[in-house]
């Protein structure tokens, strides 16, 4: 059945969400909250929400990382999905993803207490009522309500598109390129062997940009021994793949700012196109000071969440590629927002994803609009599997995934399958320890 919405003027409505998008300061302005009742939707009588549901399950990632010293698993072999569904009176129904490591309990009930604040609400009123939850908390960031945020966001956002029968990229302006580049950021370094066999194994099943973590299963302090051991993983890596497939490395903030400029210089022979987040996340400065000395340009992003962590980074000039993710960065809205600011400072996307099928499909949506995008990251392993949970199969030939354009996410999810699915706590944890027992920073 012919919904009535879709007989209105596409190009009034292109027009207006464009306002609505680009003219807010994204879903962290601070625009004065409006209570639900009172609230007056520029889209009249659209579609209203009526209910929400969320679906929690563990996924399998393969085997579990293990401490090269002693064979200890280090990491579990599942993760936790989280999918949030929004539910309105025209049977338009809208999907987001709210997963992230160790927290996607919290973000599932998290969104059930915002559950008044969404009924009743025009779904097409995307920006409106991201801004009017934000704008009732005291915190304006963090992994727990960029999260939650984005998982609304992505929803109202699906349901915008089915209710006007166009692609979300279309919603956000149109989109600048036929089809998205991307990289399996899910190669496993732990050592030569188990490096050149999965990079091998993802460059025959059509990626042409790969990335690691070569140091992630080494304990801390770290030495120039276990640096000397990484490098040889890279090395092995290169040789494998020849020149023309793009190779990251990953370091999860392990090392020291000295031992990361360090590996910086003896990685720069295999040409890395970038080096992820070197130091912790937290000083802007120290990471400036690795940036400024490393031969191997700096990425950084996955673990800042607000528009204004994004913006010191880039004032700061501290990195030559950001990665925010669609899926903790407070969703679309504020991803594309970022992008710009990214963009004035002629600094490169690079989006993180670690998620499920409904991130990386709203991942895909946000990169066709943005200019100054270069390379998507995802999960060969996942990217696989990503049909058991859609009714999508995510391809990549030569290193690029096509563009659909199904209304919404171009997504359709298997909802009778997911509510099935189990879930255990005890398998979301990893277990990060240090040789004298103490736990191990990630």
């Amino acid at each position: 059945m012919r919904n009535k919405f879709a007989s209105w003027d596409r190009r009034y409505f292109l027009r207006t969400m464009a306002t609505g998008l680009f003219g807010a300061a994204g879903c962290t302005a601070s625009k004065a909250a409006q209570g639900n009742a009172g609230a007056a939707s520029q889209y009249g009588d659209g579609p209203k929400i009526t209910g929400i549901k969320t679906y929690k399950f563990n996924v399998a990632t393969g085997q579990a990382i293990r401490d090269p010293s002693n064979r200890q698993a280090v990491s579990s072999p599942f993760k936790t999905w989280l999918f949030l569904k929004v539910e309105t009176d025209q049977g338009i129904d809208g999907w987001g993803e709210g997963s992230i490591e160790w927290l996607s309990p919290v973000i599932e009930a998290t969104l059930h207490e915002w559950k008044p604040l969404l009924l009743d609400r025009n779904a097409l009123d995307v920006v409106t009522i991201c801004n009017d939850i934000t704008n009732r908390l005291p915190w304006k960031g963090g992994p727990v309500i960029g999260t939650a945020i984005a998982a609304v966001n992505m929803a109202l956002y699906d349901i915008a598109g089915k209710t006007w029968g166009v692609p979300v990229y279309q919603i956000l302006g149109g989109k600048q390129r036929d089809r998205i580049k991307i990289y399996n950021g899910g190669i496993n370094f732990e050592s030569v062997e188990l490096a050149r066999r999965g990079a091998c194994e993802a460059v025959d099943r059509g990626a042409r940009g790969l990335k690691g973590n070569p140091l992630e299963s080494r304990t801390w302090p770290m030495d120039y021994e276990a640096l000397k051991h990484s490098v040889s993983i890279v090395k092995a890596v290169r040789e494998e793949v020849g020149p023309d497939v793009e190779l990251m490395l990953d370091t999860h903030g392990s090392p020291s700012p000295e031992l990361s400029i360090a590996f910086a210089e003896m990685v720069a022979p295999y040409r890395p196109l970038f080096l992820e987040e070197p130091v912790k996340v937290g000083s802007v400065n120290v990471l400036k000071e690795v940036s400024s000395k490393s031969p191997v340009p700096i990425a950084t992003g996955e673990k800042l969440f607000a528009y204004r962590e994004f913006k010191e980074v880039v004032d700061a000039r501290a990195c030559a590629f950001l990665q925010p993710d669609v899926s903790h960065s407070f969703g679309i809205t504020n991803f594309v927002h970022i992008a710009r600011l990214a963009e004035e400072a002629q600094m490169l996307m690079a989006p993180h994803n670690a998620g499920g099928p409904i991130h990386f499909a709203a991942m895909l949506q946000a990169d066709a609009v943005v200019s100054n995008f270069l390379i998507q990251e995802v999960s060969g392993y996942w990217m696989q599997r990503f049909g058991e949970y859609v009714d999508h199969d995510f391809e990549f030939k030569n290193g690029f995934i096509e563009l659909n354009d199904r209304p919404g996410l171009g997504i359709g999810v298997k909802e009778d399958h997911i509510a099935q699915l189990p879930y255990d706590e005890s398998m979301s944890y990893r277990q990060y320890r240090n040789a004298d027992g103490s736990w191990k920073g990630w």
